[in-house]
């Protein structure tokens, strides 16, 4: 749960201070929807680190909130099943991003970014959507001050996956390019059950909820810092092909996470 946790915090933080692939494989019969509500490590039985997700009335992701409450994220939606607002938080920050929709399509959004402890307002962004074959591409945030430089975000997929996601500038850091990767098996997301429309918040977790089949290796890279963070992931399954148990090991690495992934009954 390290990993997902690392990245909500990584990429709030960066974002705080391409052509789309759309060839899939043939299809089977659809593997009937499952609704995680707990992953996160344990000793034994018992609960050691992890984060709780909720759904709300029409069965979409309301929350996803790492037990203590320090973490996390709640995505509210309006009667198309959209979302329109997104909150993320860390231990310090907090950003709140609310997306405007021209005929059911995100078009732009306007996110604002506060101090946890004092709710003291330090950022602004505007985005802009880009739209293929019925999913966000790309991801345009502007700051509304116009003092830092604008970000370009360029998302990819791989059939009902997404495959890549490259950011630029990281952050800050001028010159400079994020780069994320996933490959997948063929089996289900643990997550699956919290995807949205519409890929529309670059900050936090969401990118956890896009993808249909459970990510076997994950790659995070700012080449300019010297960061490159790769994992591979081995998953012992349930009847219906969901992921009950995960071992992730970082490269250099020799002692892996185990993450159990818990269903609603």
């Amino acid at each position: 749960m390290k990993q997902m946790l690392t990245m909500a915090a990584c990429t709030l933080l960066l974002i705080a201070c391409s052509k789309n692939n759309n060839d899939s494989p043939p299809k089977d019969e659809p593997v009937p929807l499952k609704y995680l509500t707990w992953a996160g490590e344990k000793n034994g039985n018992t609960k050691v680190e992890g984060v709780t997700i909720t759904y709300n009335a029409q069965n979409r992701l309301a929350s996803f909130i790492q037990d203590g409450g320090d973490d996390g994220m709640r995505t509210s939606y309006n009667n198309d099943g959209n979302a329109i607002t997104t909150e993320v938080w860390t231990e310090d920050v907090l950003s709140r991003i609310h997306i405007h929709y021209v005929n059911g399509r995100p078009d732009t959004a306007v996110e604002r970014f506060y101090l946890k402890a004092t709710n003291q307002k330090t950022d602004v962004y505007f985005y802009a959507y880009t739209i293929e074959n019925n999913r966000v591409v790309h991801i345009r945030q502007r700051d509304s001050a116009g003092i830092k430089p604008t970000t370009e975000f360029s998302i990819r997929y791989t059939g009902e996956n997404v495959a890549s996601m490259l950011q630029t500038p990281a952050g800050q850091l001028t010159d400079t390019v994020l780069y994320a990767a996933w490959t997948y098996g063929t089996k289900s997301n643990p997550f699956s059950a919290g995807k949205t429309k519409y890929f529309v918040s670059p900050t936090g977790n969401n990118i956890y909820f896009q993808s249909a089949n459970e990510p076997l290796t994950q790659r995070f890279s700012i080449p300019l810092a010297g960061l490159d963070f790769r994992e591979k992931y081995v998953y012992q399954y349930d009847a219906q092909g969901y992921p009950v148990r995960q071992a992730g090991i970082a490269e250099g690495e020799t002692d892996s996470t185990i993450v159990h992934y818990e269903y609603r009954p």
